[in-house]
């Protein structure tokens, strides 16, 4: 069991203390943010510590750090915490859901944080510093660089390569040996079946608001 320091204060941290405090072997005793940006001195019953001060209270040595920061600016934020971390000495964990099936024993990087029913396939790569969301699925000799943000119900299909710094959104789709270019956004419920340029953005449209209100539809439709 490793002693953990959380990087971050939000959504992200709220979820990485679960799962590590609820399905991981690891301790977390404290967070620490940014001071500039300090504002309140515990969360959930645990101090929160300045990253310029993290050293002397919980020194490299004998503590471990996970950072735990969403895809702002398209990831660049969490590898610069990642970088920043690493620098000061600290070994960076990563979690991995007792119920996620890496059938194929792939090599996870540091850093990453890959959640319950996501399924890793043999032959695939995952980098380091990347975030794998629930009911994901990586296809054999696939591969996700460095720094990527996988959100929830996304197909990668083999041999497809995802650079490093990209964001697929929500039940986004990317078809068989493609590679999509590196600080690409590819938005929810997006198909994608070629080669994706770097720092491409790919989005769908909303479906149409229907021209009646639900209580006309419902009963013009007579559904129960």
């Amino acid at each position: 069991m490793s002693k953990i320091v959380i990087f971050g204060a939000g959504k992200i941290a709220d979820e990485a203390y679960f799962y590590l405090t609820n399905d991981s072997p690891h301790e977390i005793v404290a967070f620490s943010v940014d001071g500039q940006y300090l504002t309140e001195n515990k969360k959930l019953g645990l101090p929160v510590v300045p990253f310029e001060e993290v050293q002397s209270k919980y020194p490299p040595t004998d503590y471990k750090m996970f950072v735990a920061v969403g895809y702002q600016d398209l990831n660049h934020f969490r590898a610069q915490k990642y970088d920043e971390a690493k620098s000061k000495g600290y070994e960076l964990i990563s979690y991995v859901s007792s119920r996620a099936s890496n059938v194929g024993n792939v090599e996870v990087g540091d850093n990453c944080f890959v959640l319950e029913f996501a399924v890793i396939q043999p032959l695939s790569r995952i980098g380091s510093d990347v975030f794998i969301w629930s009911a994901n699925h990586v296809g054999h000799h696939a591969s996700v660089g460095d720094h990527c943000y996988i959100a929830g119900n996304v197909v990668i299909s083999g041999t497809t390569k995802v650079e490093p710094y990209c964001f697929i959104g929500v039940n986004a789709t990317l078809g068989h040996e493609i590679t999509v270019g590196r600080e690409s956004f590819i938005g929810a419920g997006a198909l994608v079946t070629k080669n994706v340029a770097p720092k491409s953005v790919y989005i769908t449209a909303d479906t149409p608001k229907y021209r009646l209100d639900s209580a006309t539809f419902m009963r013009l439709t007579k559904m129960k």
